[in-house]
């Protein structure tokens, strides 16, 4: 009787294993998801109508040495509406992950519990998982962080805030979720952003855009030396700072820059691209860079003429078919690159705006591009919204449908190829505050 009950586990854990390997790779479309995530559902729906007996069986089978099975139980006690016993494994978890252990191992048992609880709670649960944050131990924080941020519940706003001033295992986590909740970033987030670990204070950073705090921006750009905090300058900045942008990407440490050029679309960062791809170093790097600005992906062919290239793999960025070949890139660049006007803003070869910029976080493109791609569009157009790239499919997609009118709001009236920061027109020249256009929030 039992048996049925542990291939249904068993299947929900190696579903969601592909899920998330799908969700972190070049390939796996929204549609490939979707369909792990109908399967997954399926056999939730057949543990739910085990009600209490496969709760056992879940209960027996859980190890949080196998994220799934915690995954599959904190599923499967949200259905059920048992989170008595929700608040029981989240003791188990800050107990596990306090003892001497792998951190990799520990972040992965995190990432479990929280995946079920975003999937899986009622919408009626802010005020549970509110008041479960308050005492929440340092790895627990972390996971409630994420559900409230990822949920978009202000109700516990108040309880995150707290917890952002506690110790927490993963600061960065209850950071981000903070930037997710609009008007909630307080003067300790802001001050994260001078503090020494690079995760954290980027996060802090990104957190700080989100909810519109321009001087941020001023900050940022006086720390050329910083290198984590290229990338926020890149989601947040107008036009003037491409030439800091292409100087950092000059200079000795420029990994983050040439992934900064790309997301801030300017083709005049186009031949620095195009320079360090011919550094073997950082060839990955200018590669992606070139690729979110022109859309191209210069997969090598057959036919190549008999011309003589590297052996540096043309598609070094595994699964994503983007060319590491300077000569290639240069022969598309001289064929193509005429029709991208320097000083304005592209991505993926097209003219960048509110509508291009949804479309690509529906290309099958890996989790931390999107996720990082999801972040400048609301630092750029002001959108506040409870979307992430992770949430189930059928989740992002009614979101970003209840968007889309929005933006085309007469009153909006956003030019493509344009810089902005939160819904109005970036600064012209250095990082001061938006220019006011007349344009209001999504």
């Amino acid at each position: 009787m039992m048996e049925p009950y542990r291939e249904h586990l068993r299947m929900v854990g190696e579903l969601y294993d592909l899920r998330w390997e799908w969700l972190c790779d070049w390939e796996g479309t929204l549609d490939d998801l979707a369909e792990v995530e109908a399967r997954i559902d399926g056999h939730l729906q057949a543990l739910g109508r085990g009600g209490e007996a496969a709760l056992g069986v879940a209960l027996i089978e859980a190890a949080p040495q196998e994220p799934w099975t915690f995954y599959a139980l904190v599923a499967l006690a949200c259905r059920l509406h048992r989170f008595s016993i929700v608040r029981v494994l989240l003791l188990e978890v800050e107990e596990h992950c306090e003892e001497p252990t792998d951190e990799r191992a520990a972040a992965s048992l995190r990432q479990a519990v929280a995946d079920a609880l975003v999937h899986q709670l009622p919408g009626d649960a802010a005020e549970l998982v509110a008041e479960a944050l308050r005492d929440a131990g340092p790895h627990v924080a972390s996971v409630l962080a994420t559900c409230v941020g990822a949920r978009g519940w202000a109700v516990a706003a108040d309880d995150l805030r707290d917890a952002a001033g506690r110790e927490c295992a993963d600061r960065a986590a209850v950071l981000r979720a903070l930037g997710q909740l609009p008007g909630t970033v307080p003067g300790a987030v802001l001050a994260e952003v001078r503090c020494g670990d690079p995760v954290v204070a980027r996060a802090a950073a990104v957190a700080a855009l989100r909810s519109g705090e321009a001087s941020v921006l001023h900050r940022l750009a006086h720390r050329k030396r910083a290198p984590w905090a290229i990338l926020p300058v890149a989601m947040g900045g107008g036009p003037a700072m491409g030439a800091w942008l292409m100087e950092a990407a000059r200079g000795e440490d420029p990994v983050q820059a040439l992934l900064a050029l790309g997301v801030f679309g300017d083709p005049r960062g186009l031949e620095v691209l195009v320079e360090q791809l011919r550094t073997e170093a950082h060839a990955e790097e200018a590669a992606l860079g070139l690729f979110l600005i022109t859309g191209a992906r210069l997969e090598m062919e057959d036919d190549t003429e008999g011309e003589a290239v590297d052996e540096r793999a043309w598609t070094a960025l595994e699964g994503s078919g983007i060319s590491t070949e300077p000569v290639v890139w240069e022969r598309w660049l001289a064929e193509h690159g005429e029709r991208m006007r320097p000083g304005q803003r592209y991505r993926l070869g097209r003219l960048a705006g509110p509508h291009t910029d949804l479309d690509v976080l529906s290309m099958a493109l890996p989790l931390w591009l999107r996720r990082c791609l999801a972040d400048e569009f609301v630092i750029r157009y002001g959108v506040q919204w409870s979307y992430e790239p992770d949430l189930p499919v059928v989740q992002q997609r009614e979101i970003i449908d209840q968007v889309r009118p929005r933006l085309d709001d007469p009153r909006m009236r956003f030019v493509e190829g344009e810089w902005y920061f939160q819904g109005r027109l970036a600064p012209i020249e250095g990082a001061a505050a938006p220019r006011c256009s007349g344009r209001s929030k999504a």
